[in-house]
């Protein structure tokens, strides 16, 4: 009887760490921009995911701080961000909030970025920082 009620007890700890971890939670005074959430649902990499797209003018290291306080940090996806066509660094960070270590591995997870890309051809490229929730289905 004591055993099924520590089994019992500690699936109910584990239990609420990870219903605990997949909360994500919008950075505060970001908006939401229902436009570019459009063009993530009609690229066709994004296929099986369901995407919110928020922005802020807030700088991105304190973005990335918010997010490093609350998700797990996917430390594998910083060696390859991507450079502008003019040579410029586009700073970026991912991060899970179903306690996965990766995104690979993950249901729940947000990316980062400043600035931010708009299209894939660099054609429009604004100077705020984004933050793009991922949910896979």
């Amino acid at each position: 009887m004591k055993t099924r009620g520590l089994i019992l007890c500690a699936a109910t700890v584990v239990l609420c760490a990870v219903w605990a971890a997949a909360e994500f939670k919008a950075y505060p005074g970001a908006k939401r921009d229902l436009q570019l959430e459009q063009g993530v649902r009609n690229d066709p990499r994004n296929q099986g995911m369901e995407s919110e797209v928020y922005l802020t003018p807030d700088p991105f290291e304190r973005v990335y701080q918010f997010y490093k306080a609350i998700g797990t940090e996917d430390e594998t996806m910083k060696k390859v961000a991507p450079k502008l066509p003019n040579g410029g660094k586009i700073q970026w960070a991912f991060f899970t909030f179903d306690g996965a270590k990766s995104i690979s591995g993950s249901k729940v997870w947000a990316k980062v970025q400043r600035p931010t890309v708009v299209d894939p051809e660099y054609k429009d490229i604004r100077d705020v920082t984004s933050i793009q929730l991922v949910r896979k289905k």
